[in-house]
């Protein structure tokens, strides 16, 4: 389909935008290629609900607090855009990612809340029936994680104040395993202690913290939300997959994700900027369920220890 709404916004709005934050070409056209690609393969599977909203809850915890309020499209645009290529301009690699300027968090807003604006007058619905993307991003990237997306599958259904949900779980013929961890005990390659939220890279840190939970030190991974861990969208499930084939649980402040059962904080709190905030955050109990709060409760106790 020529000339549709999603190119219309990659060239007309995206790009002259990223023109006058003076991003230079080689990021500018990778970021819209990748945009385009990913907002292309989301909206193609709007119509399959079950689909779409295990793909937009890993966008909730932030598109919940963006503007103009609207939480499908901010979930969307978060997802789509804010973790695309655009991420890595806006990191301490943007270098890395053919930029000579990096993109602060004022103009992230003004990328994000233009884009919440433009597709809120979109009919999603209709678009879905008149798109086929050439290469579907999102359902074939996870067409390879079938435990990590069920159990998103399942967690996309907390809502409407339902808090809490048990699934049977995914059948496990064996752990799923992560090649960095290998790497990162041999030294066999180098990784860094930091990467950009949109790299497909493991760093160091999480590499050990994988390593606790694969030798059984542990058996919960927490962390502030999604895109504390990452915003890359098979990183996600990969770390997902390994932790729920490992038997272990995923936690953030607002979801509790097992390979059964699945809970969620009735109201998201917003994504912490200091360590404080976070344990302020696992300290703060009302409206989740009592699993998840005794989880919560046993980690905020051990952190203090």
């Amino acid at each position: 389909m020529k000339n549709n709404p999603i190119d219309y916004y990659v060239w007309n709005i995206l790009r002259k935008q990223l023109q006058k934050f003076k991003i230079s070409n080689t990021a500018l056209y990778n970021i819209v290629d990748n945009v385009k690609e990913q907002l292309n393969s989301l909206i193609s599977n709007w119509n399959d609900i079950e689909f779409r909203d295990s793909i937009l809850i890993l966008g909730s915890e932030e598109g919940n607090f963006y503007e103009p309020k609207n939480g499908q499209i901010a979930n969307m645009v978060v997802v789509t855009i804010r973790n695309s290529l655009l991420e890595g301009v806006s990191s301490k690699s943007y270098l890395e990612y053919g930029s000579s300027v990096y993109l602060d968090d004022s103009s992230i807003k003004i990328i994000t809340s233009e884009a919440i604006e433009y597709f809120s007058k979109i009919n999603l619905e209709q678009l879905a029936t008149q798109i086929k993307p050439d290469y579907d991003f999102y359902r074939e990237i996870s067409s390879k994680y079938k435990v990590a997306m069920k159990s998103l599958v399942e967690l996309s259904k907390c809502n409407n104040g339902k808090r809490e949900h048990k699934y049977e779980p995914v059948k496990i013929d064996k752990p799923y395993e992560i090649e960095e961890l290998e790497q990162n005990k041999s030294k066999a390659m180098e990784i860094k202690n930091y990467e950009s939220g949109i790299s497909e890279k493991f760093n160091s840190s999480l590499c050990n913290y994988l390593e606790g939970i694969k030798n059984k030190e542990s058996s919960v991974f927490v962390t502030d939300c999604f895109k504390m861990t990452t915003r890359n969208f098979e990183k996600i499930l990969r770390v997902l997959e390994f932790i729920l084939t490992h038997n272990a649980k995923f936690i953030t402040c607002n979801y509790l994700i097992t390979n059964s059962y699945v809970s969620r904080r009735e109201k998201l709190l917003r994504a912490s900027h200091t360590t404080d905030e976070f344990f302020y955050k696992l300290k703060y109990l009302p409206e989740i369920s009592e699993e998840y709060k005794d989880l919560l409760e046993k980690i905020s106790m051990s952190m203090q220890n």
